[in-house]
């Protein structure tokens, strides 16, 4: 039997030689001086020789207990040489079917059917909440507790934002984990989605219904615009929103082109399906919208043009050829301590007050873009009340204006 001393003793010739162990192990001395063990046995009757691995790096001790392994596979008539490649068929495989690996090819597989902003969401989400906690790792290895600690995570760090309480954000980090869980099973890589355990473990938020704001509020609201320390631009887009009743989105992806100074309107017209799958959308539903524009409206509006002439966008964002960022305008009420008004609100509070006031209802509900029906008689609606409700529109700007203290 061998042993370390005498492993060591064993010299270079000019021919390979063997030294035998017992059991079938011996040690192969090649011309280079290299050493390695190797295993010898039969299988089906045929004699078969197995690289356990080289020496010192693979101790005799550990080819020994391998040797033991083997014979346990041969005692089951598992060929030892086959079941070696198909570990290192299993451990390339791994590498290749980690998490990230199998997120991406996801994302490939769908985004030719989906929209910029779709995969953008994904791909943010797996960058700045995922990837660091299970991105290399292989997929059939991640756990529901990893998954928990995945969420856990993404809630303390919008918390430490001051962006919100975080449920959302969780929660859909969450479904972008279980949609590549999903994709993996029927890819035929996965058995079964860790994520499920985790429905329910953070409860959505009950969402806050826009309410008008108060008389109180209103007293100030205007006044604390206009002494805002913010940009030009975030002040007369937030009052904007406030005089046409549109919604954030509208105002921010609003362009040059849809305004009209003749007629006195603002157009914003349909995309193209191209377009929306390309994550273009001009309003919540894809259905034109005319605004009928106010005295106040086309003063902002002038006022813009004149200090952005290069933008094709009426409030553009910090480069003129970008739109304002998704959070400025409710982030510029909570810097005026306005925290608990939404701009969601300010629509509320039009709705209720010209309702109260006895506009007709079409006309309001026409105004918030709370269309039915198809999109021809749409814009027929539009077309047919447009002086009706461009006095509407001039009457709740004054009422806007008459909120002093």
């Amino acid at each position: 039997m061998l042993n370390d001393l005498k492993i060591k003793q064993l010299k270079a010739k000019e021919k390979l030689y063997r030294i035998a162990d017992h059991s079938g192990l011996c040690i192969e001395v090649r011309p280079t001086g290299k050493k390695f063990w190797r295993f010898r046995y039969r299988f089906l009757n045929k004699p078969q020789m197995l690289t356990i691995g080289q020496y010192p790096e693979i101790s005799l001790s550990y080819a020994r207990s391998k040797v033991i392994e083997i014979r346990e596979q041969l005692a089951k008539n598992i060929d030892p040489i086959a079941f070696k490649k198909n570990e290192r068929l299993e451990a390339l495989q791994s590498q290749e079917e980690t998490f990230s690996a199998l997120a991406i090819e996801y994302c490939n597989h769908k985004k030719a059917m989906k929209s910029n902003n779709w995969l953008y969401v994904r791909e943010l989400s797996y960058e700045i909440d995922i990837f660091p906690v299970i991105g290399n790792k292989p997929i059939k290895d991640v756990t529901s507790v990893d998954i928990k600690n995945i969420m856990d995570n993404t809630l303390s760090r919008v918390l430490r934002s001051g962006k919100g309480t975080g449920e959302k954000k969780a929660i859909l980090v969450r479904q972008h984990i279980a949609e590549v869980m999903q994709y993996a099973i029927i890819s035929d890589k996965l058995v079964n989605d860790p994520t499920y355990a985790l429905r329910g473990y953070i409860q959505s938020p009950e969402a806050e219904n826009a309410q008008p704001v108060n008389s109180k509020d209103r007293k100030i609201i205007m006044s604390k615009i206009d002494n805002y320390s913010g940009a030009i631009s975030t002040k007369n887009a937030l009052k904007t929103l406030i005089y046409t009743m549109l919604r954030t989105v509208e105002i921010r992806r609003a362009l040059k082109e849809y305004i009209d100074f003749e007629a006195r309107t603002w157009t914003i017209p349909i995309v193209t399906k191209s377009d929306l799958l390309a994550g273009k959308r001009n309003m919540k539903k894809n259905r034109i919208h005319i605004v009928p524009l106010s005295d106040q409206v086309i003063t902002i509006l002038k006022a813009q043009f004149l200090a952005y002439p290069d933008s094709p966008y009426i409030f553009p964002g910090i480069k003129p050829n970008t739109m304002i960022a998704a959070n400025t305008l409710n982030q510029s009420f909570r810097n005026m301590g306005l925290n608990h008004i939404t701009m969601h609100d300010f629509r509320a509070t039009a709705s209720t007050d010209l309702n109260e006031a006895n506009y007709n209802s079409n006309w309001i509900e026409l105004q918030l873009a709370h269309v039915k029906g198809d999109k021809v008689k749409a814009t027929y609606d539009h077309a047919k009340w447009l002086k009706d409700r461009t006095k509407m529109m001039q009457d709740w700007a004054d009422i806007v204006d008459s909120w002093k203290e």
